[in-house]
């Protein structure tokens, strides 16, 4: 458990550097460097693509993105191989992923949305009836998103379509936040500490941390929005107003969208600080999770004062990414804070001595 827990770790830290790259591609509006996909100007690797800042910073990211799809892969036989295993499932995953990706080249999206609907249920229920544990199954559930997470990529540059680059950009995010729940899962921490909800009662401590997981993640998608369609500048640059405005009107959207990005991320901000307060104490007993408050206290600050500074720099380079890489940390521990309330009270992590084999249903 430990070697794949470190495994989980170094996945995890690639995943944060194509997060950053991804973020870098649509600051600096390069997604469409490359015209093809999957290969780039019809090769595999392009000679002296390296040496062409556009090239370097999509091409790039493609090729971090291949390489958390090995890894992603490598996580998948790890726990297929200690769950008695049929080499039948393994060959049907990849065959029928590498199907799908193909038939998102070709633009056949209606068979390749039968084969995810077909999927899906299938993990649900195979997990269920052969009561996977459950790094089993979020391994497997980690492989179909990330190929779904290149399909959706693969079709904003086939299809120059902006939902489909706010799609593949949210999920990215959301992708994340399913390997810290993989690297949680292997760790210590998940079988050995236990959360205080002694002071608040489990349904309370769960609305609140889903509340706040939910709204983070609302402002994420309408950051997605914004930065898709506002690339090289803002469609206002005043702060507190949109084009003078307190409330501005739904047309034109695009100003709209920045007004509502910028006021859902002061009520955003304001609802992270509320559960930092109410979860000073369920964290007490956890010595590696005791920094979670602290940070929810924060980072909402930090991120408000980023946003601000992307304003008055015109979204600076640096400036920007930051605070995309800020508001992904504000996600990650929303999302770590909604999962431990969630494993607690269901009695599958973070309830002192547990088995690491122990299985869980989806059911």
């Amino acid at each position: 458990m430990r070697l794949f827990h470190q495994y989980s770790r170094l996945t995890l830290l690639v995943g944060l550097v194509l997060i950053w790259w991804g973020a870098a591609v649509t600051t600096e509006d390069v997604g469409l460097a490359v015209p093809d996909w999957p290969l780039c100007f019809g090769k595999l690797n392009p000679e002296g693509w390296y040496q062409v800042p556009a090239l370097l910073l999509e091409h790039g990211h493609r090729w971090i993105a291949t390489t958390i799809g090995f890894l992603v892969l490598g996580m998948y036989f790890w726990q297929f191989v200690k769950c008695r295993p049929s080499l039948l499932e393994a060959v049907s995953i990849i065959f029928i992923g590498t199907s799908f990706l193909f038939l998102v080249f070709k633009g056949q999206l209606i068979p390749a949305i039968g084969i995810v609907l077909a999927g899906m249920s299938w993990l649900s229920i195979t997990w269920s009836r052969h009561r996977w544990s459950l790094l089993r199954g979020l391994t497997t559930l980690a492989l179909f998103t990330v190929i779904g997470q290149a399909s959706l990529g693969g079709l904003r540059v086939l299809k120059m379509s902006d939902p489909y680059g706010i799609s593949h950009g949210t999920l990215g995010q959301l992708f994340f936040c399913l390997l810290v729940f993989i690297a949680f899962a292997s760790s210590r921490t998940w079988h050995m500490a236990r959360m205080n909800l002694s002071a608040t009662s489990p349904l309370q401590a769960r609305l609140w941390s889903t509340l706040l997981f939910f709204a983070v993640f609302g402002q994420l998608v309408i950051g997605a929005t914004l930065r898709h369609t506002q690339r090289l500048y803002l469609a206002a640059s005043d702060i507190f107003t949109t084009k003078g405005q307190l409330f501005p009107p739904l047309s034109p959207a695009d100003v709209f969208v920045l007004h509502l990005h910028k006021y859902w991320g002061f009520t955003v901000a304001i609802l992270v600080i509320i559960v930092a307060w109410k979860s000073r104490r369920w964290f007490d007993q956890v010595p590696r999770l005791r920094w979670i408050p602290a940070a929810l206290f924060s980072m909402p600050v930090i991120q408000v004062t980023l946003g601000i500074y992307v304003i008055l720099t015109g979204k600076s380079f640096w400036v920007t990414n930051f605070h995309v890489l800020n508001g992904l940390g504000i996600l990650v521990i929303s999302f770590v804070t909604t999962l431990c309330v969630w494993a607690s009270t269901l009695g599958i992590g973070l309830v002192g001595e547990a088995s690491p084999d122990k299985s869980v249903s989806v059911s």
